[in-house]
Formats: structure tokens, C-alpha cells, sequence
């Protein structure tokens, strides 16, 4: 049986949208979202983006083409002498940005310091941006809260099982309201009034993740004492 070339290229096409997580049958080309290092994406679109403490943060995400709120923060695990660790974390960011059909994007957190006391000052106001070709399409400044700690990480981790919607799913769906009020600006900027936001399901290889994983991976980086401090804070 002879299979013809226009078919070929449709079944072709057709496996690598279903082998890289595709959510539908996409009538436009798929837009990439690649993630720079320390950054966790939490929500997009208005759905919470769930990934396990013990696997590798998620650097690709595939979008349909559109106008998108992605929300995230800093997130890097220092170890420290003494056998010991800090996890430093922001608060969410929220940024929105029109990507274009075929096109490839990146989610950074530009000036990211690498000395451990620069970095816990960074981690207090981080800037989100989308890029392309070096070239920043759409930036966010952290308007401060840094979640470190590890009681704080606790706490964190507790409220996402016993809570209602997450923090992050809940600003970024205040970042989806706030495009669809019209804004009139000068300059360079653009007047936005009442675009789209596509609010499809998003590709993640690791999206279903228990939030008491956050908690696990905060005892087994915690210090004998760090981990009493824990005990008495969890019986209050």
C-alpha cells in the first residue's frame, strides 16, 4: 500500500503535536515557551500549574498563538557551609504577552545574581519578562515578598492542600481581569482594550504533583534542629 507525501506530512505532523503534549488538534502552529533556570512557573491562563518539588522545574510549555498571563517566581535552592541549605523564593509575578503563531519565546528573570546574600536581596523584587531574539516583549516587577524560610515554605505547602485556589492561580486570573479594562497610554506603549486571553488547557510534562511534596522537600533539607522548630511549629 502506497502512502502518498501529502499524507505522510499530515500523519508526521500529527504525532509530533501528540508526542509533545499537544491538548487539541491545533488549527495554528504551536507557540514554545522555553524557562530559564530558578524560574517556577505557577499559572497560566488562569490555571494553576502544579510541579513536584522532587522533579526538575518544567523549562518547555507549549501554547496555542494569542494573548497569555503567565505566572511565576524565583525559585533556587542554595546550599550553604555546615551542611546547610536556604530555599529562596518570590512572591508571584504576573506578565502578559501576545505570542505570535510558529514563534519561539523566553520566560527570564534578567540580572539574576549567583552570591547567595545578592541573591536573597533579589529574591525580595525579581523582574518577570517574555523574550524574544534577546529583545524584551513584556516585563513585570515583583512588588516585593519573598517567600523563603523554611516555616514559611510550610505554610506554603499546607495551604495548598487545605485551600482554595492557589495564590498564584488567583493573581494571575487578576492579571486576565485587568487586561479587559481599556487603558489609554502615551509613548511607546500600546492602549490595550479588551483582548483575548487563551484559556485552553496547558502542556506540562509535569503538572499533576501532591503540594505536600513541598513539605517533604523542605524536611529533608532542614537540620535536626530546623526539623524540631517544625515539630513545635506544626502542634501550635
Amino acid at each position: 500500500m502506497k502512502i502518498s507525501a501529502s499524507l505522510l506530512k499530515k500523519l508526521t505532523i500529527s504525532t509530533l503535536l501528540i508526542g509533545a503534549g499537544s491538548v487539541s488538534m491545533l488549527s495554528h502552529a504551536a507557540v514554545t515557551l522555553l524557562v530559564d533556570d530558578h524560574i517556577k512557573v505557577t499559572a497560566i491562563n488562569g490555571q494553576e500549574v502544579k510541579q513536584s518539588a522532587f522533579q526538575p522545574l518544567t523549562k518547555t510549555f507549549t501554547l496555542q498563538p494569542g494573548q497569555h498571563a503567565i505566572t511565576a517566581k524565583y525559585d533556587r535552592l542554595y546550599d550553604l557551609p555546615r551542611d546547610e541549605h536556604d530555599y529562596l523564593r518570590s512572591g508571584n509575578i504576573s506578565v502578559t504577552a501576545e505570542l505570535a503563531d510558529n514563534q519561539t519565546y523566553r520566560l527570564t528573570m534578567p540580572n539574576q545574581p549567583e552570591e547567595y546574600k545578592a541573591a536573597k536581596e533579589y529574591a525580595e523584587r525579581p523582574t518577570l519578562a517574555v523574550q524574544q531574539d534577546n529583545r524584551v516583549i513584556a516585563s513585570q516587577q515583583s512588588i516585593g515578598g519573598n517567600q523563603g524560610g523554611l516555616l514559611s515554605g510550610i505554610g506554603k505547602a499546607l495551604g495548598g492542600v487545605f485551600g482554595g485556589s492557589s495564590d498564584a492561580e488567583l493573581q494571575n486570573q487578576r492579571a486576565i481581569a485587568a487586561l479587559e479594562q481599556p487603558t489609554s497610554t502615551t509613548g511607546q506603549q500600546t492602549v490595550i482594550t479588551q483582548p483575548k486571553v487563551n484559556t485552553g488547557t496547558v502542556s506540562s510534562s509535569t503538572q499533576s504533583a501532591n503540594t505536600l511534596d513541598s513539605f517533604m522537600q523542605i524536611w529533608l533539607n532542614a537540620t535536626p534542629a530546623e526539623r524540631e522548630k517544625m515539630r513545635q511549629w506544626i502542634q501550635q
